[in-house]
């Protein structure tokens, strides 16, 4: 006569048991360890070019973006935004030296920042300020101080007026301090009015000035963290 069979019914639920811990560990848990503590506040560096609006034409005007953002939370980040571009036109004045268009943006406003990755953080803004163009001029004199030497300017004409900015672009984070910022592409409104109504040249003359302008800014650069606050969601 065969010796009966055992059976161990409390060992049945054993597996499904260890699977749902498993699975309530890694809903969990995955989250836990994407979202990392966020930097302070973030400083932005980079090379920038500007398709502006100049009269009937447009120009590409290189120069230099800079930005300052203070994160009052995690997906959100108040920004100082500065952006300073330069250009030479054909404008001779009459002292026979030709006169530069350089422009700058000056910004603020909240910026949307996406922290789901541990590489990348992407962005976008909405931004307001102010803008000015102007005109300097070589005088032909040289200023010399103990350090250096450089060109003497005057401005033949101002224009500044009520500016906005819509865009956004993205991090790579290469270490814990740095990362590269490969894009960052800003739509700029300007509403210019200049300052000299009665400009003479000898030869050229200041673009006309529509009640809009549209401008179309790209950067590229490094982006620098300070300090760390917040904790894991």
């Amino acid at each position: 006569m065969s010796a009966p069979s055992r059976h161990h019914p409390r060992l049945r639920p054993v597996r499904p048991l260890v699977l749902g811990v498993l699975v309530l560990a890694a809903v969990f848990y995955v989250p836990l360890a994407q979202a990392q503590p966020y930097p302070v506040a973030e400083s932005y560096i980079g090379f920038t070019v500007l398709n502006n609006q100049y009269g009937a034409s447009r120009h590409n005007s290189p120069g230099v973006h800079l930005s300052f953002g203070y994160n009052a939370a995690r997906n959100l980040r108040l920004l100082a935004d500065f952006g300073a571009q330069y250009h030479s036109t054909d404008i001779v004045w009459t002292n026979g030296k030709k006169a530069d268009a350089d422009d700058y943006q000056l910004l603020f406003g909240p910026e949307l920042t996406i922290r789901n990755s541990p590489r990348v953080t992407p962005f976008v803004h909405g931004l307001v300020g102010v803008a000015l163009r102007h005109y300097p001029v070589p005088s032909g004199n040289r200023i010399c101080t103990g350090f250096s030497c450089y060109q003497d300017h005057f401005d033949i004409a101002r224009e500044t007026g009520f500016a906005t900015g819509v865009g956004g672009g993205l991090d790579w984070h290469l270490r814990p301090i740095v990362s590269l910022r490969p894009v960052q592409f800003d739509w700029i409104r300007t509403d210019l009015s200049r300052d000299n109504a009665t400009f003479s040249s000898a030869q050229g003359q200041l673009p006309t000035l529509n009640r809009w302008q549209n401008n179309y800014r790209f950067s590229c650069g490094l982006t620098f963290r300070w300090g760390q606050k917040g904790t894991p969601r």
